[in-house]
């Protein structure tokens, strides 16, 4: 697993030095989600998946590579600049979770019939913070869930809900630039939009990599901010899940909530980061810290990069196809919402000035 994430990084880097693929404005780390995406539907690496070991390798690429890539990313940064996104950047990641998660709810509740877990699992990994928000909401859901599901039938909701918004991610790292271009959003305005709207951390900075780097800088300081909404999130969504339970259930009334709530802790290690770069040309000489900087930036590009490679191994295509077209007609409502509703509401504030 290991050598095959490394392969991938490889030779994504290899393809994006291409000068036709540089014309198109994409980047190594959209393309090494692409060829792990493409590998994800081979027999050899579903059996490879299935070995605990190579699980463990594949999770800690994913997760903890990624975690030390934004972190060190934050070298590239200063206060200066997080004061520089401004409060429209909030007001942006509010409005985006006010609207996407309780319409994805309703949509697969009402419209589509789907299972409870299964549409509050794709509307909270759309509207939040993609894989990291569903595994997250998981332990709620087995708190307060009590519609007749079983654990299994969990399970695979978490499975399906991972893969749909993996994969709609993907398609927006592709669309991105393409769609800055079509609405003439500015590299400030993108920068905004892009983190306000993009389902994944690692998805930011792969949709971003061959554009400004203000406008990168925007997009990953906008979706931290979104990131960290995730806590006051999940507890709103715990006391909504027990109140229905609690009319479902006579029986559970007047009973204390029950939930943990935790913020990420990779992204308060990221606002120390920037804080130390803020505070080190006052202490460290110019040479030296161009060098540190230099090599903080090396790092953290080629834990991106495995990242990005285990994040396409990720998807399971077999999920998508048993789940029928139900859970795909919600994942593409709200991914067209997002990106498209998005850059409409984004391009009517930059005409008006708003931001």
């Amino acid at each position: 697993m290991a050598v095959l994430i490394t392969l991938i990084a490889v030779t994504a880097g290899e393809i994006a030095g291409f000068n036709v693929v540089q014309g198109l404005g994409i980047g190594a780390l959209p393309i090494s989600i692409l060829i792990g995406m493409g590998l994800a539907a081979l027999p050899l690496t579903e059996r490879l998946r299935a070995i605990d070991s190579a699980e463990s390798v594949h999770r800690i690429a994913q997760k903890t590579l990624l975690q030390a890539g934004i972190v060190l990313f934050g070298f590239q940064l200063s206060l200066a600049d997080l004061a520089a996104v401004g409060w429209q950047a909030v007001i942006a990641d509010i409005i985006t979770i006010s609207v996407i998660l309780p319409l994805g709810i309703w949509l697969g509740l009402k419209i589509l019939k789907l299972p409870l877990s299964l549409a509050v699992l794709l509307a909270i990994g759309s509207a939040v913070c993609g894989a990291a928000a569903i595994l997250a909401t998981v332990p709620v859901l087995g708190k307060y869930l009590h519609d007749g599901e079983s654990q299994q039938q969990q399970q695979q909701s978490t499975g399906l809900a991972v893969t749909a918004v993996a994969l709609f991610g993907t398609l927006s790292v592709l669309l991105y630039p393409q769609i800055q271009h079509w609405f003439g959003l500015t590299n400030a305005v993108a920068g905004v939009y892009i983190g306000s709207t993009i389902h994944e951390v690692a998805q930011t900075m792969a949709a971003t990599e061959a554009m400004n780097a203000a406008t990168q800088h925007n997009a990953v300081i906008v979706k931290l901010l979104r990131v960290l909404m995730l806590a006051p999130v999940l507890l709103l969504l715990a006391l909504w899940l027990q109140k229905k339970n609690t009319q479902n259930n006579p029986a559970t009334q007047g009973q204390p909530a029950r939930h943990k709530i935790t913020v990420p802790g990779f992204i308060l290690y990221f606002v120390a980061v920037v804080v130390l770069n803020t505070l080190l040309p006052y202490v460290v000489g110019n040479e030296w810290l161009q060098q540190a900087r230099h090599i903080a930036t090396q790092a953290s590009m080629l834990f991106l990069a495995l990242a990005m490679s285990a994040l396409g191994l990720n998807i399971r295509w077999k999920h998508l196809v048993n789940a029928g077209f139900k859970p795909i007609i919600l994942a593409v409502c709200l991914w067209l919402v997002l990106v498209f509703g998005g850059a409409i509401l984004f391009s009517i504030s930059q005409n008006l000035a708003l931001i």
